[in-house]
């Protein structure tokens, strides 16, 4: 036969139907068919018919997915299809007619189909055997393979086999058990809790670390004591309705942080929730499934964090960005009848404590004053240290006339009393600068700068009083409009210089780069302290062409030093601003020669504050570019965790406040110790500002700290001076070997740099 379907026979049959009633196939021989001539033509249309009938059961049988074998009792093989043939791999030349089970048998066994079995079923495969039980098993052929055999005895002896190809069947069942084995494997040994729930609350399954986290001990203690999340486990129910809120919004929660419960203690603690919902078809939700991860100590590290970035690590009171948001606060709430005061003070004889008794003896004093201020004001007043010797209060409800004179009075008196410094007393006094708003200043920068007009001319009045702001005081800005003239011209006469000062490898104790500080030589008046021109010159909108002087000036000069040390240039919030920052970069170490790689930009948390697609922009085009991105003074304004999140930065500054108290003072040191740990784990150098002692550069050098500058380890110098010390031998500075612990000279102090932030 043609077809691939093969019936063997010893003799062609002839199918007819017995009855017209049955839809049954018979086999009836050659005698039979012999019929009377008048009954011929009934044949051969019945003939044709069955023709028909098995042409299309040829077609049906070698179209379907499984191989299909029918022998008879004594074991002659009746009919098989071309999947059989496929699927076993049965050459043609083995499949004669009349064809035994036992040919086809014998051949298989020469190929190795039955390899592995045993010789008991050896020995019966080979006799022909057919198994009847179990009717149905699975057998790996030597290709690999999988058949699922089905045999059906029949009653008259013979046997029906199937074979199908279950391979791809088999092979995701074993994908689906691995990858099973492998959830239940996260599921019982991470350390993240993993639950299932159901819509309304019903705790349906928790992990072992879930279970734990809660206090029990097994997940079917936990199961039988948790019936309502809402209510048994969130401290505030209220974040319930809020994460069911978030669900049907979203369909998930991410990093939901919430104060719970442990269920079996009613201990506190804080959660990170991350929860998706499962649906039905129809986008009904059925389950809810999540992670609980215990956030105690992160929160906790995040309200440090938070207090310290808005909080002076000293005295512990309020610093300038603090004080900054209350005042806004209170403009914005005022209403028509209110007023409030700032009183802005610093400490008359600070710096004569700090040069004889020593700076711990300083830090003292600070903590003390800020102690008194406490004392002379109300509960609903805020004490705020603003730096150095510079204290603010900021007195609410000053509804009579005199009330902010009464307690500026109160607090000069307070401060006059001599103070004790261990073995030493300190006769320093206070002076203060009064300004009341809305009178005095309807934002925050009027009131503070007319506040210190105020504080000005207390100090030229004598000190040791208080003056309230008026606006006759205005003769007192002389002298600062004189420094705005001679400001001015002083970038084309060439009064700036650039010194550059060494940031030391802890690792190594060799120099690994430099940073720019300016410096102005004013004629006549000698050398002013940046501190004294950076401020103003933002104020009068010159601050962008100095900054750019200051960038080209240190990347020409460091270009020159042999090696490969960077130079890093402070940003100042005036100079971000300007949309040409990207290009005015990029032409600077252009003109220099020096690589993009060797440039590490200096910005402050105030250039973040603004958080506009300009800013992101502009540090994501920098950092393209090859250039470093600095977090200077980290810690020391707003609060620095908000911004990791946004920006990416290669290296930290520890702000030098923190490097002069850690020492001594535990919460400096916290912060030190966390934010060099956090540049660890975030893969950030961190760089440690003002190092002025040996001990201090041992202790960063224990914690870890990768780098350091300060006047310890070098001072400021011209890039002459650094180009012959490294041409000289035996010239150079070896800072990290210095001989004794001694206090770094005081009139080091004050390194500024080459701009303001």
């Amino acid at each position: 036969m043609s077809r691939e379907f093969k019936r063997q026979t010893a003799e062609p049959p002839t199918l007819v139907a017995p009855d017209a009633g049955s839809s049954h196939l018979v086999s009836i021989g050659p005698r039979q068919a012999k019929q009377d001539d008048s009954k011929e033509e009934d044949i051969r249309s019945l003939r044709e018919t069955l023709a028909a009938v098995q042409s299309v059961l040829d077609v049906t049988l070698n179209n379907v997915e499984q191989g299909i074998l029918m022998i008879d009792a004594d074991h002659y093989v009746r009919l098989y299809n071309k999947k059989f043939v496929d699927l076993l791999e049965i050459p043609r030349r083995i499949l004669g007619n009349p064809l035994h089970f036992q040919q086809i048998i014998e051949y298989q066994w020469s190929v190795g189909e039955f390899g592995g079995v045993s010789e008991d079923i050896a020995t019966w495969i080979r006799s022909g055997g057919i198994f009847k039980s179990p009717p149905v098993y699975e057998r790996r052929r030597p290709n690999g393979t999988i058949l699922e055999v089905r045999t059906t005895m029949l009653e008259d002896g013979g046997a029906v086999r199937t074979f199908s190809d279950i391979t791809d069947r088999c092979k995701k069942e074993e994908a689906l058990k691995r990858a099973e084995a492998e959830y239940r494997s996260l599921f019982e040994n991470t350390v993240v809790g993993i639950y299932r729930s159901t819509v309304d609350g019903h705790q349906l399954r928790a992990n072992p670390a879930l279970v734990q986290l809660n206090g029990y001990t097994s997940e079917a203690e936990m199961l039988a004591s948790v019936n309502d999340i809402a209510r048994e486990w969130y401290v505030d129910p209220k974040r319930r309705d809020q994460f069911l809120h978030e669900m049907r919004n979203k369909g998930r929660v991410t990093d939901f942080i919430s104060e719970v419960y442990r269920h079996r203690t009613r201990e506190k603690i804080w959660v990170s929730e991350t929860a998706w919902c499962v649906r039905r078809e129809d986008g009904q939700p059925v389950i809810f499934e999540g992670t609980v991860l215990d956030a105690s100590a992160r929160m906790q590290s995040e309200a440090k964090i938070a207090f310290m970035a808005h909080h002076d690590t000293l005295t512990g009171l309020p610093n300038r960005a603090y004080l900054t948001e209350r005042i806004e606060d209170a403009l914005r709430d005022i209403r028509v009848s209110d007023r409030f005061a700032v009183h802005y003070l610093d400490l008359d004889r600070f710096k004569e404590v700090n040069d004889t008794l020593g700076h711990a003896a300083g830090d003292m004093l600070l903590r003390l004053a800020g102690r008194r201020l406490k004392k002379c004001v109300r509960a609903s007043d805020l004490v705020a240290r603003l730096g150095g010797d510079e204290f603010a209060v900021l007195q609410f409800d000053v509804a009579e006339d005199g009330q902010a004179e009464e307690l500026a009075a109160r607090i000069v008196r307070s401060l006059s009393t001599p103070f004790r410094l261990g073995p030493h007393y300190a006769n320093v006094g206070a002076s203060v600068g009064i300004a009341v708003a809305p009178g005095d200043g309807h934002d925050v920068q009027a009131l503070i700068k007319n506040a210190d007009i105020a504080l000005y001319e207390a100090k030229a009045g004598g000190r040791r009083t208080y003056r309230r702001f008026l606006r006759s005081m205005e003769a007192g800005l002389q002298e600062r409009r004189k420094i705005e003239v001679d400001l001015r011209g002083a970038l084309s006469r060439g009064e700036f210089i650039v010194e550059f000062q060494p940031i030391i490898s802890l690792t190594s104790g060799e120099t690994e780069g430099f940073e720019a500080l300016i410096r102005w030589q004013r004629p006549q008046r000698g050398q002013v302290a940046p501190s004294a021109f950076i401020p103003i010159a933002e104020e009068i909108g010159i601050i962008e062409p100095i900054g750019e002087w200051v960038l080209r000036e240190a990347a020409r000069q460091v270009a020159c030093l042999p090696g490969t040390p960077f130079v890093a240039v402070n940003l100042s919030p005036f100079q971000f601003r300007s949309r040409g920052i990207v290009k005015t970069i990029m032409s600077a170490i252009a003109s220099a020669g020096l690589p993009a790689s060797r440039l590490v930009l200096e910005i402050t948390e105030t250039v973040l504050l603004r958080d506009d697609k300009l800013t992101r922009d502009a540090l994501h085009h920098l950092r393209q570019l090859g250039a470093k991105i600095a977090l200077d003074d980290f810690g020391a304004g707003h609060s620095s965790l908000h911004y990791l999140q946004k920006f990416q930065f290669d290296k930290f500054k520890i702000d030098r406040s923190f490097i002069s108290a850690f020492e001594k003072d535990r919460a400096a040191s916290a912060v030190v110790r966390a934010v060099i740990n956090m540049g660890r784990d975030l893969g950030v150098s961190v760089i440690a500002e003002g190092v002025e002692t040996l001990r201090q550069l041992e202790g960063l050098k224990a914690l870890g700290c990768q780098a350091a500058q300060g006047f310890f380890l070098g001072e400021p110098r011209a890039i002459d001076d650094w180009i012959a010390a490294s041409e000289t031998p035996g010239d150079e500075p070896a800072p990290l070997a210095a001989p004794s612990d001694a206090e770094a000279d005081p009139r080091r102090f004050g390194e500024h740099r080459a701009s303001s932030s």
